[in-house]
Order: structure tokens, then sequence, then C-alpha cells
């Protein structure tokens, strides 16, 4: 017989609050403040008009994913204000007019929201 004694499994705990999770780095309530304070500083360099037509944008659904790209991140389609042209964004551009421009648009500010908010799990802090 032994005396050997099993060592319990560490504890996985969140990065930030230090409550015990059982995966990922971050329990659910602190990923979503960490998604929402990402969101909200994505949001501070755009007008309260072009944040209003990203939420009208994502909220009737005039963004859609069309894929992954390996570069910048998710690909979307999105509707043009009219509703006559589509316009191909990432979260780093967009092809609509202003965007070719170089200039901010509401469309690369969805795009934006879109991709922090789909993120599943957050990278772990370094």
């Amino acid at each position: 017989m032994s005396n050997a004694t099993a060592t319990p499994a560490a504890e996985a705990r969140c990065l930030r609050c230090g409550r015990k999770i059982k995966t990922g780095s971050y329990g659910p309530k602190c990923a979503a403040k960490i998604r929402q304070a990402a969101i909200a500083e994505a949001r501070a360099d755009f007008t309260p008009d072009q944040q209003a037509k990203a939420e009208e944008l994502i909220r009737d659904g005039g963004l859609v994913p069309v894929r992954a790209t390996a570069r910048n991140g998710n690909l979307f389609r999105a509707v043009s204000s009219k509703g006559d042209a589509t316009y191909l964004v990432t979260a780093h551009g967009c092809g609509c007019r202003a965007g070719v421009q170089g200039r901010r648009c509401y469309h690369l500010l969805a795009a934006r929201t879109l991709a922090i908010a789909s993120r599943r799990s957050l990278a772990k802090a370094a």
C-alpha cells in the first residue's frame, strides 16, 4: 500500500477578479465587462450620429458576416443607409465612399462593434 495522496488539480481563477471558474481566462461577468469597455473605447472616436447609425445597422441585420480573413479579421457586407448599395467592411477599413477617402464611417464602427462582441473567449493577459 502506498501513502501517496492525490493532489487536487489546480483550480482555474478569473484573471480579473480571482473567482474560481471552470474554463477560460475570465469569468462570464468579467468577460462581459471587458467587452463593454472595449466597445465603449471603439465608439469614442465616432460622432453620436455615427454611433446611432451603427447601432441601427446592427439591429436591422444590415451587417452580414462574409468570412474571416487572416490579415484583417472578419469581413462583413454592409448595406448603405438608403439600402441601394452594399460595401465590404472590416474593423480596419470600409469600401464605402467615406471609407475609401480615409474617413471614419458608421459601417466601420458597426464592424468593430460586432468583432468585439463576437469574441467568445478573451486572450489571456500577458
